[in-house]
């Protein structure tokens, strides 16, 4: 059962508030989304394994600095193995939950939540955006029970015995961790009672706070670390946001033609190219959303001199990117040319040059109209 008073100190919209705790509510929402709508986000999940629950105590921390930090005040009444997803976000973990129970079974709306805190923690204690937390050194958290320490203390104790021991990472963890550095680690070995679910830690060292979500009758169904890289439930900064809503202005057939003449410039197929820009759908001068970029950008990246001469005959001039393709400021495609380490094929330059210079020659007004055409 959740500590009396605990909700009423940090939950939003009650009376007895002053400054409130660190919660994103709609991160911990996120958890509850289906595939497709978490992928609009550009968030994906994924199961890295099972805690085993012995003593109802359970533990959030970096397992390899500090396994023997102290429990949540929270006692679990549950026993048992219990799945452990991650949230994850361009490589970066962004939530990491431990759920009490199906999360199929629980209703999101439902749920009330308040962050995880230890014995000796206060909430009044707290500032407006501050929380309780734990520190991480190692750029791993994990969930585990609080039995666990132990039998980690014990594997510890044997394997140091080998004079090439260095460390629990070293010689047990890191054998056993994945590409993404997460492990269902049973440190006495598979079949015993205790285990540590590790995971990466979103930005890597720092300090994460966890959260309690509470059923109506007061139970806890799931422990969730906030590694704080997403705002809001959603990954996307304003950059994929822009472009997510740029794909979806596109018709089918058009998104189509852009990723072909893409594909076509990438590999260097003139004839194709040339073929696709005779039809009208797909331009030169577009962003392709699946490359982030402009068939003429793609053909000075890839080095490609007679697939650029081809998409700059089908314009009078060069033209001037469009500003959605641009970083921090407008720059013409010379400047872009000329700014790659790796040198341009001889005759790129100097194509670009040309074109450049037609456009230095056009009369006032019909660089203004050029630029509102292709911009």
């Amino acid at each position: 059962m959740r500590p009396f008073g605990l909700f009423d100190a940090l939950w939003p919209g009650n009376e007895k508030l002053g400054p409130m705790a660190y919660l994103d509510n709609d991160n911990l929402q996120a958890l509850f989304l289906d595939d497709a709508a978490l992928a609009a986000r550009h968030l994906q999940r994924k199961r890295c394994g099972a805690l085993n629950i012995t003593s109802g105590r359970v533990v959030a921390c970096d397992a390899l600095v500090q396994p023997e930090r102290a429990p949540f005040a929270v006692n679990v009444q549950v026993r048992g193995r219990f799945d452990v997803e991650l949230l994850h976000d361009k490589g970066r973990n962004a939530l990491a939950v431990l759920w009490l129970r199906d999360r199929a079974s629980l209703a999101a709306g439902d749920l009330t939540w308040a962050l995880a805190l230890r014995e000796g923690e206060s909430p009044e204690a707290l500032g407006d955006g501050e929380f309780f937390g734990y520190p991480v050194d190692a750029g791993v958290g994990c969930f585990m029970d609080a039995d666990t320490p132990a039998a980690m203390a014990e594997r510890d104790a044997k394997e140091s015995a080998d004079p090439d021991y260095v460390s629990y990472f070293d010689n047990v963890i890191d054998a056993e961790m994945g590409d993404d550095r997460s492990v269902d680690h049973y440190p006495l070995g598979a079949g015993s009672a205790n285990n540590v679910v590790i995971f990466s830690a979103g930005w890597g060292d720092g300090t994460y706070p966890s959260f309690w979500a509470f059923d109506a009758a007061g139970e806890p169904v799931a422990l969730v670390t906030d590694f704080m890289t997403i705002k809001g439930g959603d990954a996307r900064d304003e950059d994929d946001k822009r472009g997510d809503a740029y794909k979806a202005s596109l018709s089918p057939e058009k998104l189509a033609a852009l990723d072909a003449l893409g594909a076509a410039v990438v590999r260097g197929d003139t004839d194709a190219a040339r073929a696709l820009l005779a039809e009208g759908v797909a331009g030169a001068n577009e962003i392709i959303p699946s490359l982030g970029e402009t068939a003429i950008t793609s053909a000075i990246r890839m080095n490609q001199l007679e697939a650029l001469g081809v998409l700059l005959g089908t314009m009078p001039s060069l033209p001037t990117p469009p500003q959605f393709y641009t970083v921090d400021e407008e720059e013409s495609y010379l400047v872009y040319a000329r700014r790659l380490k790796k040198p341009r094929v001889p005759g790129l330059i100097e194509l670009l040059e040309k074109a450049e210079a037609a456009v230095a020659a056009e009369p006032a007004a019909g660089k203004s109209l050029w630029r509102r055409l292709f911009s």
